[in-house]
């Protein structure tokens, strides 16, 4: 082949200035010696094992918490695939990133936020928006550019930037963290498939990442000797927060095809389909009272782990979370990618497979009266105002899907609304998390979604001749509780919760039920998490903890709802 001079001048630039980026990135000095992180670190490693890193953690600072458990979570001595260690070492001094660090920042997406900027304009913004994050959040954690660990999102030694995880994730033997990953368990989901079975009962299983902005306002709660601190008013992140949670589901590639050549992680995990403890015949409890709920060892033994026995989990959706100012009424920007192996098939890194779902920054509350069920009116055609969805990609995963609408792969949320596969169908990513508060001295929280408990179902339209029934998207039929109907319950659920405000409980005279505070016995509202359901539920197992330390371990029972994190 003969190459022109020009040709051979082009080429050589190229590789002059491959060399000069590499060189430049070669001298650049660690994160940790950069001004912003203000010298609180003299490494690069931000594993201090300050608190357990997975359930059934074999230090010996740790073991009290599985007294009598069936061990099915620790690593062999020949175990060489690599273990998880909680990446702990929060800041303790607020760390903002330059903002040409986290480009999505620029006054060009302001017209994102701007109601009167067209849904095309919209959608191109948001595109790009979220294309910036999901960049942010691989750097450094995925084979290239800064990365230090063998293995894709150990976090310990990120020479980009430094990652951290949230503490006690650990204490439920059912959703704990898994050793080899890190990983939780989090939601069954039932999928409508195309394969012989027509349905595939699916878990997924996940790990949430906080940037330093981020970890700043954990460490505000989680303390360095190991304790937690209750926060006594809202808690609230700063702008320059960034959350990324990849979510990896059980499914085979023949059940969810859009799976393929997505990252696959070995885990140990328990059965796929879900396992759920059943209580003994007769069991009592510390007081002598039938006992209802497995306790811990129960769970250890009847649900145990196992690495070898099923499949890898892989890649089925990756979420995001920003806190943006310029979302004026929630101080949120969350959005979701999802697995499309089918149409990346020749992309190769498995990471870029994943395609953006949609964005949103607010729940378009329906207006007094109005259902958000049907509210805003056919937001395929004309658009949310405060939420951006990829149809295409809609199209694509519900493709490869059976005929049960809403439990398609692509099924989304409420009326449309933005939410991945592993999410529910009657809500929203932000109607969920904008629940996120404080649990009670009774460890209560307001339920995250409606029809979780004795509540009037979100998402439901009124049945034909019933004053007091209705159906949900889901297909579900429920009740009104409270003189609460179904407008009014939507109000509640879909209102636009602002950073770090308590979550509304109150409508025309009615209200959910009200929290008992023992430090603060007359307050009324809920002590606002800002939005982090992870925050809530490790706050949850933490005090769990400190009551059953004074239990049998026979006694040791985790009373929360166990949900999506």
């Amino acid at each position: 082949m003969n190459i022109s001079n020009s040709s051979t001048v082009k080429a050589a630039a190229l590789v002059l200035s491959a060399l000069a980026s590499y060189s430049v990135t070669a001298k650049a000095e660690p994160w940790y010696k950069q001004s912003m992180y203000k010298g609180q670190y003299t490494e690069l490693n931000t594993c201090t094992q300050t608190y357990p890193s997975y359930w059934q953690d074999p230090n010996p600072k740790f073991t009290k918490m599985w007294e009598g458990q069936t061990i099915s979570n620790v690593p062999t001595t020949l175990w060489d695939e690599g273990i998880f260690a909680l990446s702990d070492k929060y800041p303790r001094e607020l760390v903002i990133e330059p903002k040409k660090n986290q480009p999505w920042y620029d006054a060009k997406f302001d017209a994102l936020f701007d109601e009167s900027t067209s849904q095309r304009e919209k959608s191109k913004l948001a595109k790009e928006y979220i294309k910036l994050v999901y960049a942010y959040g691989l750097e450094g954690n995925i084979a290239g550019k800064g990365r230090v660990a063998s293995r894709d999102f150990d976090t310990c030694e990120n020479k980009y930037r430094p990652w951290f995880h949230i503490p006690f994730q650990t204490y439920d033997p059912l959703s704990g963290r898994e050793y080899i990953r890190g990983l939780t368990r989090e939601a069954p989901v039932t999928f409508s498939v195309q394969d012989s079975s027509g349905t595939d009962a699916s878990t997924m299983w996940a790990v949430g990442f906080y940037n330093a902005t981020a970890a700043y306002t954990l460490g505000e709660v989680w303390q360095e000797d190991g304790t937690a601190k209750l926060p006594k008013k809202g808690v609230r992140f700063h702008e320059g927060a960034v959350i990324i949670k990849p979510l990896f589901n059980t499914s085979t590639i023949a059940q969810i095809p859009v799976l393929a050549g997505l990252p696959s992680w070995n885990a140990n995990i328990s059965d796929p389909a879900y396992c759920e403890c059943n209580v003994a015949p007769g069991s009592k409890d510390k007081d002598g009272n039938e006992r209802k709920e497995c306790n811990f060892i129960e769970e250890s033994e009847q649900c145990k782990r196992n690495s070898q026995a099923w499949d890898d989990v892989k890649l089925l959706q990756f979420d995001v979370a920003v806190r943006d100012d310029r979302a004026k009424d929630t101080g949120w920007v969350y959005g979701t990618f999802v697995a499309d192996g089918q149409r990346k098939a020749n992309v190769k890194n498995p990471w870029e497979k994943m395609t953006w779902l949609g964005l949103m920054w607010g729940n378009d509350t329906p207006a007094k009266g109005h259902l958000a069920f049907n509210t805003p009116v056919n937001p395929r055609e004309n658009g949310f105002s405060e939420a951006v969805i990829n149809w295409s990609l809609v199209d694509e995963l519900n493709k490869y899907s059976g005929s049960a609408m809403t439990r398609q792969v692509g099924h989304l949320g409420c009326n449309n609304r933005l939410n991945g596969p592993a999410d529910n169908t009657n809500s929203s990513c932000m109607s969920c998390h904008g629940t996120a508060s404080l649990p009670d001295s009774k460890r209560n929280t307001p339920l995250m979604i409606s029809q979780f408990g004795e509540q009037t179902p979100e998402c439901a339209v009124p049945l034909i001749n019933s004053d007091t029934l209705g159906k949900d998207r889901g297909g579900d039929t429920g009740e009104i509780h409270d003189g609460i109907n179904f407008a009014q319950i939507d109000s509640l659920y879909f209102a636009n919760t602002g950073a770090g405000e308590s979550f509304n409980i109150r409508v025309d005279g009615k209200s959910l039920a009200q929290p008992h505070y023992d430090f603060a016995p007359d307050k009324k509202e809920w002590i606002s998490l800002d939005y982090s359901m992870q925050l809530s539920i490790s706050l949850q197992q933490w005090l769990e903890w400190v009551e059953n330390q004074q239990l049998d371990p026979n006694d040791h029972v985790l009373k929360d709802f166990r949900g999506r994190n």
